[in-house]
């Protein structure tokens, strides 16, 4: 392991008090190896700790940190909730940003604020609840064109503007009418279904559903990045369409992630029981904390442990990167703040990022962060990003 390199769970467990003695072996490598660990070390122990507040730090950092504060104390509130124990139970990554191989950022306080800010002369928003929803008949309904107080209603379907939802309300004609809902870049949207599923629609993503679910079954047709939390019926499976095969369910929580620029779909398991075939592959089964990746033209799908709360942390209003490359992270600010991000040295591809931030930050933010101990900085020309070495 390099000196500069410590990983989260080692980290955590330190201030827990349940290292093994190879991880304390590793622990303390690292904290020999550069004074500025011990500062960082300190700080992680403190906050998570709840010991001191870091209100009175004098950086931009100590907003960051402090809202990891207000973040532990949440967490703690609410640990006895279900979607909680999947966050203390998964979460690797906290209100710190580390790069791999390239030693801790957040340590350089001393630092003039124009040495740290990203070179930008335009502020790109965050995203927000956009949609346009394609109804059966042809016509299109941009909800972000709907005045704020108004509910749109056609058959079968509401939209309340007000509270970021469109509802499915069940009415069974004598054939199926189905809708999709298209998520644009910077945009998100809440969908209740006619059986009352809810469905958490992330940026760039279409969503293909029928008004009312008759038959034997209930499918929808899925491309992009969805959370679903299915209403359980033994008698009509849930079946999510993608164009690399099928999700499977009867009452659970899982996310569906499938953009065809990252050329592969990933199925992740939060609650309950999920299964997945194609044309090509008999159905898989997945348990809770269990991802299902399948790479376009790959023989089979690759099932692993993942750590939840980082797969799902979107929902969450968060961006989670863990070991993260810099050309992935692109990927999903380019769907976020609807920006083009172009990198002027191929190599800044792949520089590895960890670190959670909340998704409705400005990104100037969020370049200020990135450039932080690392020797590259971001410039933004009107909707484009230009990644390039300091």
């Amino acid at each position: 392991m390099e000196r500069n390199h410590i990983s989260w769970d080692i980290l955590l467990r330190k201030v827990r008090r349940t290292l093994s003695p190879e991880e304390e072996a590793v622990f303390q490598e690292w904290l020999a190896g550069d004074e500025r660990h011990r500062e960082y070390y300190e700080r992680v122990r403190r906050v998570w700790s709840a010991e001191e507040t870091t209100c009175e730090m004098d950086t931009d950092i100590a907003r960051v940190i402090a809202g990891f504060d207000d973040y532990v104390r949440k967490e703690r509130e609410l640990r006895r909730k279900r979607m909680v124990r999947h966050a203390y139970r998964y979460a690797a990554c906290l209100f710190f940003l580390l790069v791999v191989g390239w030693g801790i950022l957040f340590l350089n306080k001393g630092e003039k604020q124009a040495e740290r800010l990203a070179s930008v002369n335009k502020e790109s928003v965050p995203g927000g609840n956009k949609a346009i929803i394609l109804l059966g008949d042809g016509k299109k309904v941009d909800v972000e064109m709907l005045a704020d107080t108004m509910f749109y209603k056609a058959e079968g379907i509401e939209v309340q503007k007000n509270a970021g939802v469109i509802k499915y309300s069940g009415l069974q004609k004598s054939e199926v009418t189905y809708n999709t809902i298209m998520i644009p870049r910077g945009g998100e949207y809440q969908v209740e279904l006619s059986d009352g599923t809810m469905v958490w629609l992330n940026s760039e993503t279409q969503l293909k559903v029928p008004t009312a679910f008759v038959g034997e079954e209930r499918r929808v047709f899925l491309l992009g990045e969805a959370y679903f939390a299915v209403t359980k019926d033994d008698r009509k499976p849930f079946i999510v369409e993608t164009d690399l095969g099928n999700v499977k369910v009867y009452g659970t929580e899982f996310n569906v992630k499938r953009y065809r620029d990252e050329k592969q779909l990933k199925a992740t398991l939060v609650e309950g029981v999920i299964g997945f075939s194609s044309d090509r592959i008999g159905e898989l089964k997945l348990k809770p904390g269990y991802q299902l990746s399948l790479t376009e033209g790959a023989g089979k799908p690759e099932i692993k442990q993942v750590k939840i709360y980082n797969e799902i942390a979107w929902r969450n209003k968060q961006f989670c990167f863990e070991n993260e490359t810099l050309e992935e992270i692109a990927r999903e600010l380019e769907r976020w703040y609807n920006v083009k991000i172009v990198f002027a040295d191929p190599v800044l591809k792949d520089l590895v990022f960890s670190g959670t931030l909340s998704r409705y930050g400005k990104i100037e933010t969020l370049l200020r962060l990135f450039e932080e101990g690392v020797e590259v900085k971001f410039v933004v020309e009107k909707d484009t990003v230009k990644v390039m070495r300091k």
